[in-house]
């Protein structure tokens, strides 16, 4: 469990150094795609005569307008800032690189830790296993809770390691969608992990180990299922969570059940996902979730209208989706 923890801090502290150059690079890729459509439409507008612009008033002389000489650039200036575009592309190729050449060092140190594993982090054979069907497949059971927990938070490492690589979007919600194909595998072994851990009857008490056991199995689960596509996979995960509230009491289940919702949603939104209409759960504390806050709607009256100013002490503000979707609003900070 140590190694996992340290690579887990390996994989967090290269994931933060890394975004400013994925910033870097997407905004260079806009800047292409920006000057590419700029000179294809120049080279349309080419073929046909332009037509002046509309003036009222004084009307411009025909021809070529020269800017003055007290606005223009020199041409060393413009020498020095050809110059330092490329010194920055060459920068970034080299960080880039060196970035490449990190993760693949921390998904080797993954590969040797799985090949760590000896036989008892393997799953049960079918024999020694209650069989149950679930929407990622047949549940798999482990020979303690605590070697449950740990591969599925291998997996989840895996997971994680992938959405980070460098040549993916700075965006953590926006990488969980374009790396879901390629971590769509253990994303279901999560799935099936989660499942054999669940209690046999959702009435009765639980022992203390096998309620530790379902809250560690959360954020695995968390990070697998913001990209559940399929409507019963989607709607299991969110019964289970549930119950884990239910049954531990550990009422953040339930908040990650509501941050994935919001995910889910937000892809739909967004057009990379199907649509999904979120479920309330009338149990809950938090009145978010229950469904007892109502947004007030219609704009303001005046300059006194406080009907946007308003606390409620049933909400609270550590939504689980905000534990990777906090990127696209922090953008715009300057963080090294």
């Amino acid at each position: 469990m140590d190694h996992l923890v340290l690579l887990f801090a390996r994989l967090t502290d290269f994931a933060a150094r890394d975004r400013a150059r994925k910033i870097r690079v997407q905004a260079k890729t806009e800047e292409e795609k920006k000057k590419a459509s700029a000179q294809g439409a120049s080279d349309t507008a080419g073929q046909q005569p332009p037509r002046p612009p509309p003036m009222y008033g004084m009307m411009p002389a025909p021809g070529y307008i020269h800017l003055p000489a007290a606005f223009d650039q020199s041409r060393q200036d413009r020498l020095n800032e050809a110059n330092k575009v490329v010194v920055e592309d060459a920068e970034l190729e080299t960080a880039t690189s060196a970035a490449e050449q990190e993760w693949a060092e921390i998904w080797a140190a993954l590969d040797l830790l799985e090949k760590a594993f000896g036989p008892d982090y393997q799953p049960l054979s079918e024999d020694h296993m209650t069989a149950l069907s679930t929407p990622f497949g047949p549940a798999l059971y482990y020979r303690a809770y605590s070697i449950a927990c740990l591969v599925s938070l291998f997996f989840t490492a895996r997971i994680f390691a992938t959405r980070v690589h460098p040549s993916m979007p700075p965006a953590a919600m926006v990488a969980a969608g374009v790396a879901a194909p390629r971590t769509a595998h253990w994303a279901n072994i999560i799935g099936r992990i989660t499942a054999g851990l669940q209690p046999v009857s959702t009435t009765a008490p639980i022992n203390p180990s096998h309620g530790a056991a379902l809250m560690d199995c959360c954020m695995g689960f968390f990070h697998a299922g913001v990209q559940f596509r399929d409507a019963a996979e989607r709607g299991w995960t969110i019964t289970k969570l549930r119950n884990i509230a239910r049954l531990t009491g550990w009422q953040t289940a339930a908040l990650i059940a509501s941050g994935c919702e919001r995910a889910w949603m937000a892809a739909a939104e967004m057009g990379r996902g199907p649509p999904y209409t979120r479920t309330m759960n009338a149990t809950a504390k938090d009145d978010r979730v229950s469904g007892r806050s109502r947004m007030y709607q219609g704009p303001p009256k005046d300059n006194n209208d406080r009907r946007f100013i308003h606390v409620n002490p049933g909400t609270r503000v550590y939504w689980a989706l905000g534990i990777i979707g906090m990127e696209e609003d922090m953008q715009q900070l300057k963080m090294e």
